[in-house]
């Protein structure tokens, strides 16, 4: 002999496609059970991932946002404050009428404080949690464990 000796059967061979022994047949369903199990504890830890990333994205834009509406607010009154008494001397020293004097400081500001509300409405659109929304719409099936076996067709 080559010392390579076919290997034994188990001692009940079945031949293919007939009922194999209860308990086989509930150990594979058992089987595909916890691995259907294990298919969607992955896919809600997936989930929950996800969530927590967006929460604290939009966490730190709410922050960014929150700064940036301070700093626009600050802005807006320092700017007017300053510019009105500024311009204003200086206009009316020139010979400018009130209205244009009071115009110009006014102009700056509004250019200022629109520019800070574009900026924190651009910042807030990142606390929309629009991947945990995209997800949940498709579906868990798009989340598998590549572990686990494929399921029967």
């Amino acid at each position: 002999m080559s010392g390579q000796e076919p290997a034994q059967d188990a001692p009940n061979p079945q031949p293919p496609g007939e009922a194999g022994r209860l308990g086989d047949d509930a150990q594979a369903v058992l089987s595909a059970a916890r691995a259907t199990a294990r298919a969607y504890v992955g896919s809600f830890d997936a989930l929950r991932q996800l969530f927590a990333a967006e929460v604290g994205l939009a966490r730190d834009a709410l922050i960014h946002a929150l700064v940036y509406l301070l700093v626009a607010t600050v802005m807006l009154g320092t700017m007017y404050v300053l510019l009105t008494a500024l311009v204003v001397t200086a206009l009316r020293s020139a010979g400018a009428p009130w209205p244009l004097a009071i115009a110009i400081p006014l102009l700056v500001s509004a250019g200022i404080g629109g520019f800070g509300i574009l900026r924190a409405k651009a910042l807030l659109r990142l606390a929309d949690f629009e991947a945990t929304r995209r997800q949940l719409k498709q579906g868990l099936a798009g989340l598998r464990d590549p572990a686990a076996p494929e399921p029967p067709p």
